[in-house]
């Protein structure tokens, strides 16, 4: 009897040892209580390049790469998942173990803080208006009795309900399709956070953005509401780390280059 007792105990053992390598324990060096232990799962909603797309199958973007630089000061791998922009605002997708913090370009608001918590900030965009050259518009004004694009849940749909009278504001769940209307001619312009709208810019030469709106708005990365201070404090620090020894400066001239 003794022995079978010995038996069930070591087996106990090796059962709860096993149980150490699977996500949501912390079981890795960084100490951290992860979705998947050694890896660093970040929700994004791409594409929206400059900051997250993809590219040869793999996601990239400012966005991303900076997770990625958090991810390996921590000693961790990093995993994307894309899951849209409104599980990740509302703090689903965090809350159902989709990943540990999610990078989507989110600017930070008393709102979204009832419902997710936020690093540091680490970027600062206004908001603008992108048209074809083409269709007359240089204005947010000139927009009265026409169609304008904006994506669901951001603050650009924000500042489009707020601001442009006479307009009819038109909503997209995937930032992607906001071009993809343009250019059916569905909307006539797109009104939406600088960096992406400069970046189709940049790759279409029959677009241009008319107009700027100085909102000073702070992204931040964004995390379960409750039970994420680990992860965050980890996220902060390794921020802060990445700003002192030029990595974060080297990842913004990648995809911002000067001129």
């Amino acid at each position: 009897m003794r022995r079978v007792v010995v038996l069930l105990a070591v087996l106990a053992l090796l059962l709860t040892a096993c149980g150490g390598d699977e996500g949501g324990d912390g079981g890795d060096s960084s100490g951290l209580d992860l979705v998947t232990a050694g890896t660093l799962t970040v929700c994004t909603d791409a594409p929206y390049p400059p900051m997250e797309y993809e590219e040869n199958g793999e996601f990239t973007g400012f966005d991303i790469e900076l997770m990625r630089a958090i991810a390996e000061d921590n000693g961790l791998e990093l995993a994307v998942a894309n899951t849209g922009f409104d599980p990740i605002t509302s703090g689903l997708a965090m809350e159902v173990g989709d990943c540990d913090i999610a990078a989507a370009s989110i600017t930070i608001t008393e709102e979204r803080e009832e419902n997710i918590d936020f690093s540091d900030p680490y970027f600062v965009a206004d908001q603008s208006l992108l048209t074809a050259k083409d269709t007359g518009i240089s204005m947010l004004a000139d927009l009265d009795g026409r169609n304008l694009g904006v994506q669901t849940g951001t603050t650009g749909e924000i500042y489009a309900n707020e601001n442009a009278t006479g307009a009819t504001v038109i909503s997209f769940e995937n930032p992607g399709d906001l071009f993809t209307a343009l250019s059916a001619g569905n909307i006539d312009a797109i009104l939406q956070d600088i960096i992406p709208n400069a970046a189709q810019v940049a790759e279409d030469d029959t677009l241009v953005v008319v107009e700027t709106y100085p909102t000073s708005e702070e992204y931040g990365f964004a995390a379960k509401e409750e039970g994420s201070e680990d992860v965050l404090e980890a996220v902060n620090a390794s921020l802060a780390k990445l700003r002192s020894d030029g990595t974060y400066d080297e990842i913004y001239d990648e995809f911002f280059p000067k001129g």
